[in-house]
């Protein structure tokens, strides 16, 4: 622990040397519960009850001090027991795509999320309930019900309004696949890529995907805006206009079939 500190000493001695301001922003392990700085190393214990997940720091003339803006979490990997449950991967950013805004939806989940351990199942049928009492999966059904729209959502502005997806079903169900992956799947984790992709050899994405030729010119500007919106976030983390851009809704799925309506008939 002494020789970490050493280390944080150092790299704020750097930046005091050059009288540069530097941004680093605040990550935490889901697995150990670990909280460290985007740089690798240890978050300061004086700043625990100052910051949250993915919040800036400023570091400059030797000092981190916490800025008022955010950044998405990284995406969330769960591994979970029997294997045949497999992972999931939870995309803040995707979520708040889907919601049309990023900071009014945090506690809408956070609000119940950490002040619970157990969830009530909301399945109409006992037998389409495949999570525990203390499985994230209870909780991810407060919303992913199959009835639930998107604009009744507490805080969400989306610029679709549709069902959320339901996370009830049958082990083998097409409604499973949705959230958990297979164990041989990569990163890109939609049902068919594991055959077709990782033991296909190079693939192009249109070969698979019509999706990729439906985008049209508008989302193609909305998505290059979220890319320099970034940008400016990394310069700025305090920049609110370039903060609340969004992609577009569903952006992703144009590519990533998640109702498999992106793919090819043959």
């Amino acid at each position: 622990m002494r020789r970490l500190g050493l280390v944080l000493l150092l790299l704020l001695a750097v930046a005091a040397a050059s009288g540069i301001g530097r941004y680093l922003w605040v990550q935490v392990d889901p697995e150990t519960g670990t909280w460290r700085l985007s740089s690798g190393e240890p978050l300061p214990p004086e700043l625990r009850q100052r910051v949250v997940p993915g919040q800036y720091l400023e570091l400059e003339n030797g000092r981190l001090e916490p800025k008022r803006m955010w950044r998405p979490p990284l995406d969330l990997t769960k591994t979970f027991a029997p294997e045949d449950a497999s992972r999931v991967v939870f995309s803040h950013e995707r979520h708040f795509a889907a919601l049309g805004a990023k900071g009014e939806t945090c506690e809408t989940c956070h609000r119940t999320l950490d002040e619970q351990k157990t969830w009530e199942s909301l399945a109409e049928n006992p037998a389409l309930e495949p999570h525990g009492e203390t499985s994230l999966g209870r909780f991810c059904a407060t919303c992913h019900d199959g009835k639930t729209e998107i604009a009744a959502i507490e805080g969400a502005n989306p610029p679709k309004n549709d069902l959320v997806f339901t996370a009830f079903g049958r082990p083998g169900d097409a409604s499973c696949n949705r959230c958990h992956a297979p164990k041989d799947h990569g990163p890109d984790f939609t049902a068919r890529h594991g055959d077709a992709v990782e033991y296909g050899g190079r693939w192009a994405c249109a070969d698979c995907h019509r999706g990729t030729l439906q985008i049209t010119q508008a989302e193609v500007e909305q998505a290059r805006a979220f890319y320099h919106a970034q940008m400016r976030l990394i310069e700025n983390p305090e920049d609110d206009a370039a903060f609340n851009v969004t992609l577009p809704n569903n952006f992703c799925a144009y590519c990533h079939g998640l109702d498999q309506k992106a793919w090819y008939d043959d």
